[in-house]
């Protein structure tokens, strides 16, 4: 509960784009949906692919306003699989099937082959008899949005674990501001003041770093892909501010190995650029968790 609540209060505040992705998905529906019942004058009301898209149009507005978006789309695409089965609009069963058949080419294994073998010939044009059994390409598009479905799934158990290790790297470091007021750490945490500058520090350079990132990227990356990566941008300032505590560790290591050309005492002059250092090369510490995103092919 405490993690929906702070969910929805980010969501006030800074927006979230999979809520207006599923509002307007479920706007453009509802109108649809209006469309296809004032073309009937009304008569299809009592249809039932009407009646199912209505029920599935609710439920996805329900999961909506309780950020539960996933379940959300689930409700929104059945609703347009029953208004695709509209026999009044038989020839929009064509025109469905002729983009389903481009679109295959981004679907991998099994899924792909079935949506072939439903909707096309041997030689790979679209079946002749295809408006003759409209539930053929109803059944496509339904493997077109379980594929989506699956990926989504697989996308939000990585979410989870990435959001785990962000609690866990939040409590760690507030466990050493605590810890560090009190004197419990060695004398080179022990100041609670420095402490805190090379934890700033390292959360600014990494927040340049993401900045920098994201001015480079490119906005043509798939939307799965671009949901992992989402999640692992508010986790990179922490990364920065836990590789800025281990630069004191570097420091400390430093009378014993001579990294840099100073003495202890001439810390203070260094330590916040070295945290910021630390904290801007966060990216070379999330490079394997950035892969995710880039090994993505749906």
């Amino acid at each position: 509960m405490p993690g929906r609540l702070i969910a929805r209060l980010a969501d006030a505040f800074f927006g979230s784009a999979e809520r207006e992705r599923l509002g307007q998905a479920i706007d453009e529906t509802w109108s649809d949906f209006e469309d296809q019942i004032h073309r009937s004058a009304g008569k299809a009301l009592q249809s039932p692919w009407a009646q199912t898209a209505v029920r599935n149009l609710l439920d996805a507005e329900q999961r909506l306003v309780s950020s539960r978006f996933e379940q959300g789309w689930i409700c929104a695409l059945t609703a347009q699989r029953a208004i695709l089965g509209n026999p009044d609009n038989s020839k929009r069963i064509e025109r469905a099937a002729i983009a389903l058949r481009r679109e295959a080419d981004k679907i991998t294994g099994w899924r792909s082959k079935a949506i072939s073998d439903l909707i096309c010939g041997p030689k790979g044009e679209l079946r002749p008899d295809l408006m003759d059994d409209p539930e053929r390409v109803i059944q496509a598009v339904a493997l077109r949005d379980d594929f989506a479905h699956n990926n989504y799934f697989k996308i939000g158990l990585r979410r989870r674990h990435l959001r785990q290790l962000f609690r866990i790297m939040l409590i760690a470091i507030l466990a050493c501001l605590v810890a560090s007021y009190f004197g419990k750490l060695p004398a080179l945490y022990n100041d609670t003041r420095q402490l805190c500058l090379v934890i700033l520090f390292g959360v600014l350079g990494a927040c340049v770093s993401v900045g920098q990132g994201l001015l480079s990227s490119e906005v043509s990356a798939k939307i799965p892909a671009q949901q992992i990566g989402a999640f692992v941008i508010w986790m990179r300032p922490a990364v920065g501010a836990a590789a800025a505590l281990a630069s004191l560790a570097i420091l400390d290591a430093n009378n014993t190995i001579n990294i840099f050309n100073f003495k202890n005492a001439e810390w203070s002059g260094v330590v916040g650029l070295l945290a910021f250092a630390a904290g801007y090369s966060e990216r070379f510490i999330v490079g394997a968790i950035e892969k995710l995103s880039t090994a993505q092919k749906s």
